[in-house]
């Protein structure tokens, strides 16, 4: 894996959701580059699949992506600005992935 690839590639995203998309459609949510694009997204998972599961013949079928804005947080008295991201639901046929089994 490249270093572009792994810059591109956050952390994975599990939540109640991201959990439920996996076991039934086999999408796995990821946070990713705010810079990064599709293709990009696409190449660095599938260098990440066969890096971490060489027996599985996995392959990305489709990556949708969407950004998410910092919203204003406020507690008491105080405030904060989280930062911007970007998150990836990527679409992967063959064998599930474990670190998004529950």
């Amino acid at each position: 894996m490249n270093r572009r690839q792994s810059e591109v590639i956050l952390r994975p995203i599990v939540n109640e959701k991201s959990v439920a998309l996996a076991n039934t459609l086999q999408q796995y949510t990821f946070e990713v580059a705010t810079d990064a694009n599709k293709i990009e997204i696409g190449q660095a998972i599938e260098q990440l699949l066969k890096d971490l599961y060489p027996k599985n013949k996995n392959s990305v079928v489709r990556v949708n992506t969407s950004a998410i804005r910092g919203r204003f947080r406020r507690s008491k008295r105080h405030g904060r600005f989280p930062r911007d991201s970007k998150k990836a639901i990527v679409t992967i046929t063959g064998d599930p992935l474990e670190i998004f089994s529950a």
